[in-house]
């Protein structure tokens, strides 16, 4: 990925608005937690992975391996997802006999 450069001010309590194309390609939502921290001078910045459980399986995925739905009610993981899928196409397929 090209190395992009922003400048932004703080406001008087110590916030900065992140551009909206950097939170568009970075897929960050509006809910979306962060991980804040320093390395020396550098401030770093990274999408926290707070390993929310599936739904479905009940195991804990990084949340980079996850889907969110519902406003990030509802955590999937592939593996639930699948499972979910399956389930809801079978149900369908009950109700529709």
């Amino acid at each position: 990925m090209q190395k992009k450069k922003y400048i932004r001010s703080l406001d008087e309590i110590g916030r900065f608005v992140l551009p909206k194309q950097l939170r568009k390609e970075l897929h960050l939502g509006e809910k979306q937690m962060l991980e804040v921290f320093s390395d020396g001078e550098r401030i770093i910045i990274e999408k926290y992975d707070n390993l929310e459980p599936c739904l479905v399986t009940g195991e804990s995925t990084k949340a980079n391996h996850t889907f969110a739905f519902g406003n990030g009610t509802v955590t999937l993981s592939p593996e639930g997802l699948e499972k979910l899928i399956e389930e809801l196409s079978e149900y369908k397929k009950s109700q529709s006999d």
